[in-house]
């Protein structure tokens, strides 16, 4: 995140906090991840306010914030989903086309929440007036027709990745990504100079930025890895790391 994201940042969470303090009523934010969500907890702790995560499922990575004085806690955030179909037997949409649909009209990516597929289906978390606003507007998902409707269950369960155990010379993210991806090292850090890798949902462009337990890391273009733990070392002095690959064909 640059100065001027996390001016905006800022700017955001305190009228939020300030608009909570002055009401009775909880105020909620718009879908956040999972860092930014600590960080706006922890304002809103500074300054006497309760607050709670509300995703549209229990493992939602993206989810809205709510803040609330004590004794004011609500039962439900406004979250709805939409399930997006189309035929399966003339195109297998995928994640990156869904979500490329849904901001091709517009819309920010902090309106929307974790978006899942299942079969000839994806499910899209969304504020109730985005809900409504994609089934009116959206059509087409690459070359696919689509229908939309709400719906009312929990989203489907999270895609699973392909966990392994890569043998990486040091806890460098250029050194990660080049053994968890199969790149040169050189390769891994121009993505990484180029501003095409996220770590933990924050652009990093230093190449030798630590990895640990937990982290994710997002690669433009080619999916996400997360870090599951370091289990030991080689009598060489190399680390083993468990992770779990998202790769986009």
């Amino acid at each position: 995140m640059n100065e001027t994201d996390q001016r905006m940042e800022s700017a955001r969470f305190a009228d939020l906090v300030r608009r909570a303090a002055r009401g009775v009523r909880p105020v909620f934010s718009a879908f956040l991840t999972p860092d930014a969500r600590a960080r706006l907890a922890a304002l809103a702790r500074r300054e006497g306010l309760e607050s709670g995560d509300f995703g549209a499922a229990a493992d939602a990575e993206r989810a809205v914030v709510g803040l609330w004085q004590p004794g004011c806690a609500p039962e439900e955030a406004p979250i709805a989903v939409v399930s997006i179909a189309w035929d399966g037997r003339y195109a297998a949409p995928q994640h990156r086309d869904v979500l490329g649909a849904c901001l091709g009209l517009g819309l920010q990516r902090e309106t929307l929440g974790d978006i899942r597929l299942e079969g000839d289906c994806a499910y899209v978390a969304a504020t109730p007036a985005i809900a409504d606003y994609l089934i009116e507007n959206l059509h087409e998902v690459g070359r696919a027709k689509v229908s939309l409707s709400r719906y009312d269950g929990e989203l489907p369960a999270a895609e699973s990745g392909r966990r392994e155990v890569v043998n990486v010379p040091s806890l460098r993210l250029d050194a990660v990504l080049a053994q968890t991806l199969h790149l040169s090292r050189a390769r891994a850090q121009a993505l990484i100079r180029g501003g095409a890798v996220q770590k933990n949902w924050q652009m990093t462009d230093r190449t030798d930025a630590e990895i640990a337990q937990g982290d994710v890391l997002s690669i433009r273009g080619s999916g996400r890895i997360r870090v599951h733990s370091v289990q030991g070392e080689s009598r060489k002095g190399r680390l083993f790391l468990e992770v779990e690959t998202f790769l986009r064909p």
